[in-house]
């Protein structure tokens, strides 16, 4: 593949060199001049330069304008060539122009064209990493609620038309305030830095893992069973019990709900999950809950969870 690029590289550096060099051996050479006037052919050779320092790299530019140069050089030393024909400081003077021309259209040219590339390349850059910045969690560097509200319809949609499920999971960390209230904020961070490590070990590649926020998380699983939702979320909260010590005692209460079966749209989906996760706290937490319609009434959810015990 890398072959084929530069033998395709070279061929376009060809297309434009050999017409380019076989022009300027023919105006220097005198070649032409039986039927055409030579010094004014001499501005053809420009728009090739131009061309040149428009299309390819400095090394192709610098390299092709030497060859125009020696092939002036030569020609008008031989005593031929538009040049040859005036007194010879006229002619040194005139060689000169061309020369000089001809390499600073090239050189400056291309400079110009070099820098504003890269400065574009730069703000591409910058406009891809502000993009990548505004979707994920500074801390976690997981993705953010933001990202989340965008991707869940889009996902729900693609589920919809290929009939598949997508399981959505809620995790709140039990008693983590206890964490920031007695080692500090820092403790508090560290924590959930290790809690997004965790998430990233359990879940698959086409799978997205979310700082809902503060210390809630959401996994949304694409193509995925209730039974296989249900397995994943007891794994995520085996695995963070079973870390306890580092993790200062901190356990996961989880809710989970699957698109269709649960709700049919991205909002309800989420509070399905969330109602499920209430329930798991309210059970005693450090448990998973399936969505079940007969627990605590959707539209107090937020403000209960809002008060949820942390002790």
């Amino acid at each position: 593949m890398r072959i084929s690029g530069l033998l395709c590289y070279a061929g376009r550096v060809l297309l434009i060199a050999l017409p380019m060099l076989a022009l300027t051996y023919a105006i220097f050479s005198d070649a032409l001049a039986p039927t055409l006037p030579s010094l004014p052919l001499t501005f053809a050779i420009l728009p090739f330069v131009i061309w040149t320092a428009l299309r390819f790299g400095k090394r192709e530019v610098t390299a092709l304008n030497a060859l125009v140069c020696i092939i002036a050089v030569w020609h008008t030393i031989e005593g031929r060539g538009p040049f040859a024909s005036a007194p010879l400081g006229t002619s040194l003077l005139l060689l000169l122009a061309f020369l000089g021309t001809v390499v600073s259209t090239g050189l400056v040219l291309n400079t110009v064209v070099g820098e504003r590339s890269r400065a574009f390349e730069a703000l591409a850059q910058a406009l891809k990493t502000l993009k990548e910045e505004a979707i994920r969690d500074p801390l976690t560097n997981l993705y953010n609620r933001r990202f989340l509200r965008d991707y869940l319809p889009r996902e729900l949609l693609r589920a919809a038309r290929e009939g598949i499920r997508v399981a959505v999971i809620m995790i709140d960390l039990d008693r983590f305030k206890r964490v920031n209230d007695t080692a500090g904020h820092a403790a508090g961070d560290f924590v959930l830095t290790e809690i997004a490590t965790l998430l990233k070990r359990h879940i698959r590649g086409t799978d997205i893992a979310c700082r809902y926020g503060g210390e809630e998380f959401t996994l949304v699983l694409p193509n995925a069973t209730l039974q296989s939702a249900r397995s994943r979320g007891e794994a995520i909260c085996s695995a963070i019990r079973e870390a306890g010590g580092r993790l200062m005692g901190v356990t996961a209460s989880l809710g989970v709900a699957l698109f269709p079966d649960h709700a049919a749209e991205p909002e309800s989906l989420l509070r399905a999950a969330d109602k499920a996760l209430y329930d798991a706290k309210s059970r005693g937490r450090d448990q998973v809950r399936i969505f079940a319609r007969g627990t605590a009434k959707v539209s107090s959810l937020r403000s209960k969870t809002a008060k949820r015990a942390r002790a």
